[in-house]
């Protein structure tokens, strides 16, 4: 369950900010459940906690690859056909996200409430910034590209999460009250240096479509 939200609000490069979230998607949901059982086996969370990686690949690849492969069939062989569905497509994304988040947020806002105070939320927000921060860096290409790597990278998949706590921790009210509020902080950080992107780049003397302009020339 990936948003758009960060590079939209920045008006950024969407078209290659769209397939490396693709790619790294698919990546992750293949790597997601083998690198959360070490992780969890190192950290020692206690006893008898761990992934059935076998299962978790298999929900997770369901959920997200077989998509993804319809939808660049679709784009390879009904290009007009995807670009008109695109704008309705998006839409259903974001809203389902946020549908998703708030039920999170409502169903366990006492765990969430609980978080308040410790570090949980900071260690969320951190972490996107500093995501934002390296994406932009590690990336090449001119700035409009950049930033929106950065925002790719800031933005977190919960896919792979909810279906690791449904399998593992039979969806702990405890456990997706923390998801939720990890989410809640992420986009509080990236958000904001989108919008930031945004309006730099909307300044007075520039237009908003200079940035598309510059991508499509380079």
């Amino acid at each position: 369950m990936t948003h758009t939200y960060g590079r939209r609000a920045q008006k950024g490069d969407v078209v290659a900010a769209g397939a490396v979230q693709v790619l790294l998607a698919a990546i992750g949901s293949l790597t997601f459940a083998p690198t959360v059982n070490g992780i969890l086996t190192a950290a020692k969370v206690g006893k008898g906690i761990s992934l059935d990686v076998g299962a978790l690949v298999q929900t997770v690849a369901l959920r997200q690859l077989v998509p993804f492969v319809i939808g660049l069939l679709l784009r390879r062989y009904a290009a007009l056909t995807a670009q008109a569905w695109h704008p309705t497509a998006a839409a259903v994304s974001n809203v389902t996200f946020l549908i998703v988040l708030a039920g999170m947020l409502v169903g366990n806002w006492r765990d969430v409430v609980a978080l308040l105070g410790s570090l949980t939320l900071l260690a969320g927000f951190v972490l996107a910034a500093a995501a934002f921060a390296v994406g932009t860096l590690l990336s090449t290409g001119p700035p409009v590209r950049r930033t929106a790597m950065g925002g790719v990278t800031a933005v977190r998949n919960a896919g792979p999460a909810l279906a690791a706590i449904g399998i593992a921790f039979a969806d702990q009210p405890a456990i997706l009250g923390a998801l939720a509020a990890a989410l809640l902080s992420g986009l509080a950080a990236a958000l904001p240096i989108a919008t930031l992107l945004s309006s730099r780049r909307s300044g007075p003397g520039k237009p908003v479509g200079h940035a598309d302009q510059d991508t499509r020339g380079s």
